[in-house]
């Protein structure tokens, strides 16, 4: 799938291409009155293409099956408490690579700034009867160094992949019967994520990457 969005100033276009688990994001820009200079003309055109990878992380794990029922890992007796796994939001780590787009252009790149992102959910076709789960917008900055040459930059973060509200609200929905599921609460679902922010001249842009997951009542006591 390709989109092509026109940006002002110093970015001509921006073309976002999503791939299964990744997205690629060219910025173009030209300069003029300094390198890459905001509204300027008269230089060549320079460039970034920026990617962007999600791997599910949940108690330093990585893992897309996403839990929603704490389960009792120990059961308590007369002289200690029971001790339950570990239960929290489901987090991911994004991996942003900026590479220039004209390696050999002489012209500083602005740095890119990532300064929020949001998190669509759809059911895949064997869980279509699954409950909605709410779009998570959330303000997190991330710095990305533009690159230099044919070198490209790398810039891992850690996200939000679903928090315990959506968690709970998700098994209420089952326990409820306003919704199906397979066996265990599970169903499956991609997260798009879209991370927006601005380049060191003030123009705007957007990255987008997928995954998928599960989500039901897993056992993750073995990982504590």
């Amino acid at each position: 799938m390709e989109k092509i969005t026109h940006l002002n100033h110093s970015f001509l276009s921006r073309v976002v291409v999503l791939a299964a688990v990744s997205t690629v994001l060219f910025l173009w820009g030209c300069g003029g009155g300094g390198p890459g200079a905001p509204g300027s003309e008269g230089s060549e055109d320079t460039g970034v293409i920026l990617e962007a990878s999600i791997v599910p992380l949940y108690n330093d794990t990585n893992t897309n099956s996403v839990d929603v029922f704490r389960q009792i890992c120990t059961p308590a007796t007369e002289s200690s408490p029971a001790v339950y796994e570990v239960f929290t939001d489901h987090q991911a780590t994004v991996t942003f690579t900026a590479r220039s787009l004209n390696p050999q252009s002489t012209f500083r790149l602005g740095d890119l700034t990532i300064e929020k992102y949001s998190v669509e959910f759809f059911p895949s076709q064997d869980s279509l009867g699954a409950p909605p789960i709410e779009t998570d917008t959330r303000y997190a900055t991330t710095v990305i160094p533009a690159p230099t040459g044919v070198t490209s930059v790398k810039v891992e973060a850690t996200v939000v992949l679903v928090d315990l509200t959506r968690k709970f609200r998700y098994l209420s929905d089952l326990e409820n019967r306003l919704y199906t599921s397979h066996d265990g609460f599970l169903n499956n679902y991609t997260a798009v994520y879209t991370f927006e922010g601005k380049n060191d001249f003030g123009d705007s842009f957007e990255v987008k990457a997928q995954t998928d997951f599960q989500i039901g009542s897993f056992d993750n006591c073995a990982t504590q």
